[in-house]
């Protein structure tokens, strides 16, 4: 659960199931079982995390409470609930920065979990969020160190699974050189350009434009490309990563907190859209179009 609050979009889903299994466990009647479809609608349904919940959730932590006796039944669920309360508590905290100054405070615990866990150490984003965590910030940070790390991973996953639904190809990536990064390639008909790619064809620009990415820092930049080039060969190609240059700066030394870098690829070189707060929507949205908006970034 400290796991899914940090990362995954199956977690409000999961905690008001929790909820459920807390109140019926007070009860006298038997706690009741949940089917696989717990988290249907969430793109992270399917990663250990989400797995592990939809197993532990649907029927272990039910079978579990009803073998128990009724003094049993209700020190657990008051053990649970004190739990969600500190994850609760810590969603409200660690995204101002601060840390909580009670050192026997629950909320530690979001430290301890990703520092490393079977959730973490493997794949790519989310599934392997905390071992990119450890990778390219090291495993010495406090539980709002650890959330401005997120902020950063879960942006470019984010922005990675978004892009999908405009038929983008790539993702987010950990270069072992250029660091941790989103390689995107946008389609150049999304920007109304159809390219020809016949050695005397032109470059044709139409004025279907999508609304996806109307209105946009990028499509402006992609566009003045095209304007001022003869042939343009091929889709819009973006880099997207912390503003953080990994190969001088050691994985200890590095800023949890750095903003995001959005550039462009051009033939005379990258043109820097943006460089944005993670929690930016807005900004993400003004720069690269409202396409970003279609899957949920958890601030």
């Amino acid at each position: 659960m400290w796991d899914a609050a940090a990362w995954l979009d199956v977690y409000e889903e999961a905690e008001v199931r929790l909820g459920t299994i807390i109140e019926a466990t007070r009860g006298t009647n038997e706690v009741p079982l949940y089917g696989e479809s717990l988290f249907d609608g969430c793109r992270h349904a399917q990663t250990w995390t989400g797995l592990d919940l939809i197993n532990t959730l649907g029927a272990g932590l039910s079978q579990t409470m009803n073998s128990l006796t009724r003094a049993q039944r209700l020190s657990v669920a008051d053990e649970l609930a004190a739990d969600a309360a500190a994850r609760t508590q810590s969603l409200r905290l660690l995204p101002t920065g601060n840390d909580p100054t009670d050192p026997d405070s629950r909320i530690w615990q979001a430290a301890d979990i990703t520092r490393a866990t079977k959730m973490g150490l493997t794949g790519t984003l989310p599934d392997g969020a905390a071992g990119w965590m450890a990778r390219v910030f090291d495993t010495d940070h406090g539980p709002a160190e650890r959330w401005g790390a997120r902020n950063l991973l879960h942006r470019l996953e984010q922005l990675a699974t978004a892009a999908k639904t405009i038929n983008a190809r790539g993702g987010a990536d950990l270069d072992p050189v250029s660091g941790l990064l989103d390689h995107l390639v946008l389609p150049a008909t999304l920007f109304g350009v159809h390219i020809d790619h016949s050695d005397h064809a032109r470059t044709k620009v139409s004025a279907d434009i999508n609304p996806a990415v109307a209105h946009s820092s990028l499509a402006d930049a992609y566009l003045d490309q095209v304007a001022n080039a003869e042939f343009i060969r091929g889709d819009a190609i973006l880099y997207i990563s912390p503003d953080i240059d990994m190969r001088r700066i050691a994985p200890w030394e590095r800023d949890v907190f750095a903003k995001i870098e959005i550039q462009l690829s051009g033939r005379g070189g990258n043109v820097t859209l943006a460089t944005l707060d993670a929690t930016d929507t807005a900004g993400f949205v003004a720069a690269l179009g409202n396409w970003v908006t279609n899957t949920l970034f958890r601030g």
